[in-house]
């Protein structure tokens, strides 16, 4: 079958019936089903005739006028007439599918894509769409090598952790693991070489839902097209024309990533490579692109400096004992494996996986198999210390300031408490490491966090039934008590209830209560 033919037989399947209500962007997807009519011939006919549903309509003599050439504007009239409820089916179809389509008149169409040389007059999409996202492209061969896939996860996360919006082909090797890198913190999308429900159908389905969930997914090519060599190139100008900027990581001297980068150069965008030996073929692609003046960098710094774009925030993790030691001796710049950590820890062996298999889940290593490396922007710090205080104490606790002293006059302004019993709970508060003491001035520690003691409360027969069944997260009301206890009759509850207010087991508010902590 001639990819004509298939293109054709494409549309019978998605066109065949009558269909929903039809808007505007689906008759611009529907012009797009005939075979050679291209998105420069769409955007003709829809200025010309002022909307695609008009140019759907139009007579033949007008079509003749709008200026299209004449082959492939016959080609639109024969597909036309041979499916003229197109447009309405092409609504089921995506509804049955879960597609969206967004037109390039639309307001969700990326304005960055518009700047290009032809821009596809539509794409079909999974995910959410954000127009005025900071995207850069990270490409590269389907043969590559380890120093490659880990170059191209480390750029994806690095990049997606700072903000910026990852996309890249979906494709084997250095695509995939660009995804799975910008998945781990942050936004990716993914544009396709084939149609959208052939990606969907195939074994990767898995990994282009876990891209919607954090992303898009979308293709300009008829939903059930199959990849073939033409189509990889369309793609590869899409990757381009949403981007800032294109990283490559590892292409040999005939990859086809080189062809993102001919359009990222045609469209005004950044290519940015990463080296490789002079001596590897998977990299002289990347070293040629250098040669010829392309930007050299080390790794996501480099990009983010060239756009005068802060790094991602540091993230603070809690980690104390043995698993603050591991993390401790694992690098940032390079993958370690467990027996060189378990040379540098003192920690048996069979407790390492359950450690490192915690630090993963923190997101404060990437691992690789038994090899691991400390992601960017982790922090440790020690966890919050819990002290349990009552009375008065914990006001006073809550009145001094972490980040200045202040005198014990100073505290006597915010809490009511005489001077003299305010020596004694700062003596307590300073005992149990609350506190930093200077003189007559005091400073909160760091990390700790202070409780109210636990309140024990002595109760038996119904009403510890009853207190039982008040929660402490929410206020409910007699009725709800009365379906939950069985034992107390509606005329007992009143007297249950005063009584456990009384003794400061419950807090009461128009007839709702709640446990007090």
């Amino acid at each position: 079958m001639t990819a004509k033919n298939l293109h054709a037989k494409i549309f019978v399947v998605l066109y065949g019936a009558e269909g929903a209500a039809v808007v505007e962007k689906y008759f611009i997807a529907a012009m797009g089903g005939a075979e050679g009519f291209g998105h420069r011939s769409i955007k003709r006919l829809v200025e010309f005739f002022g909307s695609a549903e008009a140019a759907w309509s139009a007579d033949i003599s007008d079509l003749m006028r709008s200026g299209v050439r004449r082959q492939p504007l016959e080609a639109f009239i024969t597909f036309r007439n041979k499916y003229p409820n197109a447009p309405k089916n092409l609504v089921a179809y995506c509804e049955r599918h879960q597609f969206k389509l967004c037109s390039f008149y639309d307001a969700d169409y990326p304005p960055i894509l518009k700047e290009i040389k032809i821009p596809p007059m539509f794409f079909y999409y999974r995910g959410q769409l954000e127009p005025q996202a900071f995207r850069i492209g990270i490409v590269g061969s389907r043969e590559n090598t380890r120093y490659g896939q880990d170059v191209a996860l480390e750029l994806g996360e690095q990049l997606a952790a700072a903000g910026l919006t990852v996309v890249s082909g979906a494709a084997r090797g250095i695509d995939t693991f660009a995804h799975n890198g910008a998945l781990k913190s942050g936004r990716t999308v993914a544009v396709l070489g084939c149609g959208i429900e052939i990606a969907f159908r195939s074994g990767k389905r898995n990994f282009f839902e876990r891209i919607v969930e954090r992303g898009v997914v979308l293709s300009e090519f008829p939903p059930q097209l199959t990849p073939n060599q033409g189509t990889f190139p369309t793609r590869n100008r899409i990757i381009a024309g949403l981007c800032k900027g294109v990283v490559i990581v590892e292409a040999g001297k005939k990859s086809g990533a080189l062809i993102t980068t001919t359009y990222a150069a045609d469209f005004g965008r950044d290519v940015f490579v990463i080296p490789g030996r002079v001596d590897d073929e998977k990299s002289l692609g990347c070293n040629e692109l250098i040669r010829d003046g392309a930007t050299l960098i080390k790794g996501a710094q480099d990009v983010l400096d060239e756009y005068d774009i802060a790094d991602a925030p540091a993230k603070s993790v809690e980690l104390d004992g043995v698993a603050a030691e591991v993390f401790a001796v694992i690098p940032s710049d390079k993958f370690i494996t467990d027996d060189e950590i378990l040379m540098q820890v003192d920690i048996a062996s069979s407790d390492l996986p359950n450690i490192l298999l915690e630090l993963e889940m923190e997101r404060c290593i990437t691992a690789d198999g038994n090899r691991y490396k400390r992601k960017p922007n982790v922090r440790v710090v020690a966890p919050a210390k819990s002290v349990e205080l009552d009375g008065v104490a914990p006001e006073v606790f809550a009145a001094i300031p972490s980040d200045k002293f202040i005198t014990d006059d100073e505290i006597l302004m915010r809490v009511d408490i005489a001077p003299n019993e305010l020596q004694g709970v700062l003596l307590e508060l300073e005992m149990e490491r609350c506190i930093t003491a200077d003189g007559n001035r005091y400073k909160r520690k760091p990390n700790v966090r202070v409780v109210a003691s636990a309140k024990s409360v002595e109760l038996d027969g119904v009403a510890a039934e009853v207190f039982a069944a008040i929660p402490s997260d929410k206020f409910i009301t007699d009725d709800e008590i009365l379906m939950q206890v069985e034992s107390v009759t509606p005329s007992e509850l009143p007297d249950i209830m005063i009584a456990l207010e009384l003794k400061g087991y419950v807090t009461v508010e128009a007839g709702r209560y709640k446990r007090k902590l």
